[in-house]
């Protein structure tokens, strides 16, 4: 298998069809997980000594997007996530720190529900012929972010108040 080799700085565009964001929680009733396979984002990459640099990087999905397969809890989920008013859930690099083995961890600024806050992903980066992979995550409280653990059936199930966000992103050399 052949790869390029990137030069200088390169620009590169999410992939429509290989992307999924993740959320994971818990619930007084069960373990529950949301996806969206939509979003929109753009990055900057070098490459120094054979290891990926992401210099800048925007990525953005409509919280709407999320689903659980639950009518009703994904409601109460657009609901706490205040969608109305923030349509759009958004990451905005900061910082890119490359470990070995194409590891690292990305942080920036995370905005959901109209709430922006710093916030550290492990990711690991993988090469391919004009793409690049990137997979990460990271965990935090909905309350770090201003929101209130949904509750269903008049309060008898509480959503927990830690989430766990999963992210696998291909971006393509737009030169190609």
């Amino acid at each position: 298998m052949s790869y390029s080799v990137l030069s200088a700085q390169e620009q590169y565009s999410l992939v429509k069809a290989n992307q999924k964001f993740m959320v994971k929680g818990t619930s007084s009733l069960h373990d529950w997980h949301m996806e969206a396979t939509d979003g929109q984002g753009e990055c900057v990459l070098t490459q120094t000594s054979g290891v990926i640099n992401i210099q800048k990087a925007e990525v953005k999905f409509k919280a709407e997007a999320l689903e659980s397969g639950k009518r009703g809890m994904d409601k109460n989920a657009y609901k706490a996530l205040k969608t109305e008013d923030f349509p759009w859930i958004e990451f905005k690099l900061s910082a890119f720190e490359a470990k070995q083995a194409g590891k690292g961890f990305v942080k920036g600024d995370l905005t959901i529900a109209g709430f922006t806050k710093p916030v550290t992903f492990e990711v690991e980066t993988v090469q391919g012929t004009g793409t690049v992979t990137v997979s990460g995550t990271s965990a935090f409280k909905l309350t770090d972010f201003k929101i209130d653990p949904p509750t269903a059936l008049m309060g008898t199930i509480k959503t927990g108040d830690d989430v766990t966000v999963e992210f696998n992103l291909t971006f393509k050399n737009q030169k190609q």
